[in-house]
């Protein structure tokens, strides 16, 4: 019986076939245009997909290419033939007015039927090399169009909105801030996103902050299944790749304002080809550089340290109501403070001339000159056995040390000790600002000129 039902199906389902070819022209095609022509879209859409992907592996040779479009097409159409056969069980189960034992069939034959179709649909797969979407997967940041950033903190929330455009690469990404807020509140606004197909695929990034964060990556998949959009979203923990100490330090000398960055970054703004840059800040750029330091991912909280000599009171009491301002206006003075510190300046003539190493490492001699000009004899921190050569870097003096940038996340940062020895350790700025030592000895040196 189950043989005859078969056969019966099949032959609908490639009467159904014929029937779609047949209404695209008046007359019924001929076997040779059967042969050479595909008719059903669908069909010949996996036809397509399957070669396309086989070529990715391997270049095909005509035998090959022709065994897999024969296996194509009796996968799908074994899988056309269960979507009938289920489809008539189940219009059976609706109808059925007979003994329970007649039902009981008709569901353990449904199941099965589904089961061979489960089966056909991933033997199809395979063939065709095809790696099936599935819930909560990884987005390709070029499809997104919502990105958040979600960091727990003391039992709240602080939310950033990426912008456009989304790039992978720190420095030239953008943020933000959508406040700090309640974890339901935030909820709320992955909610809004999920629900709105626009808004559609969303990335959600949750600061691993331990278990608060693993409860609240539980929450958000809940929230993003209730909308239905589980299969456009991807959740998920990420660790912070610098965690400064707590400090952004601005540096106030002779009324000019100076910062630091690991690398030139992109404006909070989002202008992607003005960045900004370590050194003396424009007047006219102090709310970007603000900005960036609260809204870098993962940055909050912490305390602004300005560092002021006497002549730049006025100037560092600026940029202390510039902060709180833009603090207040965003709503987070729970996250950020700040704090002022007088401090007595080195004489820039201190530092400028020539230096020459007391002490082994990379650097043997040091030339400060004036207008943000190094010289240095040294070889490559990462090669002790590569020669010495002359580099130029540029160098920034803050309030009491100088730093040198000689290369993509590395700043020597210079102070003088006692007996009037520069003292150079090899570090990098990390986002907030501050400089962080790499570890290994610090270089002294002694003026030779």
């Amino acid at each position: 019986m189950q043989t005859s039902g078969i056969k019966t199906s099949l032959c609908l389902v490639f009467l159904c076939l014929a029937a779609a070819a047949g209404g695209a022209q008046r007359k019924a095609p001929s076997v040779l245009e059967r042969v050479q022509n595909v008719d059903d879209p669908e069909l010949g859409e996996l036809i397509r997909v399957a070669i396309e992907n086989r070529a990715k592996v391997h270049m095909a040779n005509q035998e090959e290419t022709l065994e897999l479009i024969r296996k194509v097409t009796l996968g799908y159409t074994q899988i056309k033939l269960l979507d009938q056969q289920i489809a008539e069980v189940g219009r059976k189960l609706q109808a059925n007015a007979g003994p329970p034992e007649m039902r009981y069939e008709l569901l353990l034959a449904k199941a099965e039927l589904e089961a061979k179709l489960t089966e056909a649909v991933a033997n199809l797969r395979e063939l065709m090399g095809i790696i099936p979407k599935h819930p909560f997967e990884e987005q390709p940041i070029e499809s997104l169009n919502t990105w958040l950033r979600l960091s727990p903190i003391d039992g709240r929330v602080y939310v950033l909105d990426t912008a456009r455009p989304y790039l992978q690469y720190w420095a030239h990404a953008a943020w933000r801030s959508l406040g700090l807020m309640s974890e339901k509140d935030a909820l709320e606004v992955v909610r809004e996103r999920a629900k709105d197909a626009k808004r559609l695929p969303i990335r959600v990034d949750i600061l691993q902050t331990g278990a608060a964060a693993e409860r609240l990556r539980g929450r958000v998949i809940e929230v993003i299944g209730d909308c239905g959009a589980q299969m456009k979203a991807e959740v998920s923990l990420e660790g912070a790749d610098w965690r400064g100490r707590g400090e952004a330090p601005f540096y106030v000398r002779d009324g000019q304002i100076r910062t630091f960055y690991p690398a030139p970054v992109r404006r909070p703004d989002g202008g992607t080809t003005d960045l900004l840059h370590s050194g003396l800040v424009k007047p006219s750029e102090l709310e970007q550089h603000i900005l960036w330091r609260i809204t870098f991912r993962w940055n909050l909280p912490f305390t602004f340290r300005i560092e002021y000599d006497r002549g730049g009171f006025d100037t560092a009491q600026r940029l202390t109501d510039e902060i709180r301002g833009i603090v207040k206006r965003l709503d987070i003075s729970d996250l950020v403070d700040v704090n002022s510190v007088l401090v007595e300046p080195i004489p820039e003539a201190i530092f400028v001339g020539k230096w020459r190493a007391m002490t082994p490492g990379e650097i043997q001699e040091i030339e400060i000159q004036s207008k943000g000009k190094t010289q240095l004899l040294m070889r490559k921190h990462s090669d002790r056995q590569a020669p010495m050569s002359m580099v130029s870097a540029p160098w920034t003096l803050a309030t009491r040390d100088v730093f040198i940038e000689t290369g993509y996340l590395v700043m020597y940062r210079g102070q003088m000790d006692d007996e009037g020895h520069l003292v150079l350790g090899r570090g990098q700025i990390f986002p907030h600002g501050t400089w962080h030592h790499q570890g290994g000895p610090p270089i002294v040196f002694e003026k030779v000129e």
